[in-house]
């Protein structure tokens, strides 16, 4: 029986093929998906009998393991409850997008471990298993319906080319699925790029999509310290944490990146490129032999949000307007000062007062390295 094939670009709304997909899944059904890389053959990873069919059509040997698909980097949590921060921190960075992640998943309390004995099999049979989160909007639609993870493997028999478009794959699969999704050409034509991750220690298993150097660039912790304008207290902070980093590391300040950190400042109420204020760049030069000169504020966004490893703010009402703003950020983001008080705002005061600012930060932020250079 030849597969449905639903082509996207026919449809005003889609809708009701994200339901049809869900609901074919859950009869255990193989179905084909698109993703950014190359397209997918999937069957929910909940059910056994499903998993062993596919590993049948694809021709898949026993002992290699299937990855599997989940909805976003927030889910990573849920199923692997013990992956270390840098595997939270890669997902943050590039999910969804073309990144494998395999991580340790024979811990007790591991939801996966509540999978068929045939399911974990094909997924883990060595303990470690393989996430991602696709970049197609309609393959994450249907992620987030079925609430659950797919098996997700290249549309083609074991050993041949991965198919990057619909022709591709009934030309290497034929019959075998039951419902072919065609969302035309994948964007990148290639897989995605897998990662395994084992403590702070990360192996590029297969280069794809994302270069080697791009993962080993993202691996840096990035740190962001927030004020109001960005302007004063968050500029100061940023340029003295880098200093006392590097003095820890033994390193000079532009080598910090290299060694992993990268600390930013933002603010939650400011225009973007303003300079930072006259009595800031005075304390940083004289007191700390710092420039601010180039800086330019910017405000706290997305972006920031999704890249930071550590957000510590000068006031409380800075944390409250970013977790307002930003919920996702509530188990990395906390005030500067460890006592949970502000650290007041020197806007149009005199320069003693800027210096006595910056040294309050510079006694917080040493009070921090142990956590920060952790």
């Amino acid at each position: 029986m030849h597969p449905e094939i639903i082509t996207l670009h026919d449809l005003k709304d889609d809708s009701e093929v994200v339901v049809q997909c869900v609901e074919t899944l859950r009869k255990g059904r193989l179905v084909v998906f698109p993703t950014e890389t190359v397209y997918g053959l999937a069957a929910l990873a909940s059910d056994a009998e499903a998993v062993k069919r596919l590993c049948v059509e694809k021709g898949r040997r026993v002992g290699h393991a299937l990855p599997i698909a989940i909805s976003g980097y927030r889910e990573l949590k849920r199923y692997i409850p013990n992956a270390p921060m840098l595997a939270f921190r890669l997902a943050r960075r590039f999910w969804p997008g073309p990144l494998t992640l395999v991580l340790d998943a024979s811990a007790p309390d591991c939801e996966l471990n509540k999978l068929p004995e045939l399911s974990r099999k094909a997924i883990m049979p060595e303990g470690t298993v393989g996430l991602r989160t696709p970049r197609n909007p309609f393959l994450l639609r249907v992620l987030q319906a079925l609430d659950e993870p797919v098996v997700l493997t290249s549309a083609n028999l074991s050993g041949e080319s991965p198919a990057t478009s619909a022709s591709e794959v009934q030309d290497a699969l034929g019959e075998k699925p039951d419902l072919v999704i065609d969302d035309g050409k994948a964007a990148f034509g290639r897989p995605s790029t897998v990662v395994k991750i084992c403590g702070k220690e990360t192996t590029i298993l297969r280069e794809g999509a994302i270069p080697a150097s791009k993962i080993r660039q993202a691996t840096a912790k990035v740190i962001v310290f927030v004020c109001t304008g960005n302007t004063c207290r968050s500029p100061m902070a940023e340029v003295i944490c880098q200093k006392l980093l590097a003095e820890q590391l033994r390193v000079p300040i532009d080598e910090l990146e290299n060694k992993g950190y990268v600390v930013l400042s933002a603010g939650v109420a400011t225009q973007n490129f303003c300079p930072a204020s006259e009595q800031a760049r005075q304390v940083v030069s004289q007191e700390y032999g710092l420039s601010l000169d180039e800086h330019a504020s910017h405000l706290f966004d997305s972006a920031f949000a999704q890249i930071a490893d550590v957000v510590l703010t000068m006031s409380n009402s800075h944390k409250e307007a970013l977790l307002r703003s930003f919920p996702e950020l509530n188990d990395r983001i906390s005030v500067l000062r460890n006592d949970g008080l502000d650290i007041a705002d020197p806007y149009g005061a005199p320069t003693s007062v800027y210096l006595s600012c910056a040294k309050q930060i510079e006694s917080q932020i040493r009070s921090r390295l142990p956590e920060l250079l952790d």
